[in-house]
């Protein structure tokens, strides 16, 4: 963190923590995470009371920016509120990148003492589906695989270059998930990845080949090390039906994803 970055959290803090409707102030983001610039900008995640929180829901205000507190040049604050009832949501049903928001979170100012606790309980990795995972990734990397074949079958570059993205995604899950660390969703995803202690050998030279030269040579090789790695056999694995369940039928159990609408 930068001098520059630490006099804003600073002006931020002197402006917010009197506020009652906030009676917790998180850092997260980059710089909790550790991946930050000097040009990073400053992610802060503001506790609201449960009547602050439901009043910015009703109208849409779960997020904001303030430009005229950093001092370096395109530098601001980025700020998400949340509320108790929120994060203990996130604990008991959220989504990895919902964890992962909060993975590393300082706490900068809080009224809440039971907030730390809580904090930690949202952070941790579902264990509990651990073994389910697998198996719907691998089933992705092979669903995708066959949808790279497809794509350079037809020389169609859009169905090519997605199909990548979707092998090196679920590629990256495996390898996290066998390291019981959090999907920190696309921006993060590689830098989260290479710091996974346990990986296949060349783990991220073989993405960086695929990414270069999108070959199935390249995919099966990527594919062969992490079912190596995942102690799974391939051609006993029935991915067609996994995937029509995930990515075709998920409909029929809750609201599609905003792509398939």
């Amino acid at each position: 963190m930068t001098p520059e970055q630490q006099r804003a959290i600073d002006t931020f803090l002197a402006a917010y923590a009197p506020k009652p409707e906030f009676p917790a102030i998180l850092l997260a983001g980059s710089l909790a995470h550790g991946f930050a610039k000097p040009t990073s900008d400053v992610d802060i995640l503001l506790v609201a009371t449960e009547a602050e929180f439901e009043r910015r829901v009703l109208e849409r205000k779960l997020t904001f920016s303030l430009w005229d507190v950093c001092e370096y040049e395109g530098g601001y604050i980025d700020c998400k509120v949340v509320s108790i009832a929120s994060l203990q949501q996130v604990r008991e049903r959220g989504s990895d990148p919902a964890r992962y928001a909060f993975k590393d979170a300082r706490i900068l100012h809080s009224r809440l003492p039971e907030l730390g606790a809580l904090l930690d309980a949202v952070a941790q990795f579902p264990v509990q589906e651990q073994d389910a995972r697998r198996h719907r990734f691998l089933c992705q990397l092979l669903a995708w695989k066959w949808y790279l074949s497809q794509g350079l079958d037809k020389a169609n570059p859009y169905l090519i270059t997605l199909a990548v993205q979707k092998l090196v995604l679920f590629a990256c899950r495996v390898v996290l998930n066998e390291n019981e660390l959090l999907y920190p969703f696309h921006k993060w995803l590689l830098e989260e990845t290479r710091r996974a202690p346990r990986q296949p050998e060349g783990f991220m030279a073989l993405l960086d080949a695929l990414m270069a030269a999108p070959t199935m040579a390249a995919a099966q090789a990527l594919s062969d090390r992490v079912f190596a790695f995942a102690g799974r056999a391939e051609k006993e694995t029935d991915w067609p039906n996994q995937f029509m369940r995930d990515s075709e039928l998920n409909w029929l159990e809750h609201e599609a994803p905003v792509d398939d609408l």
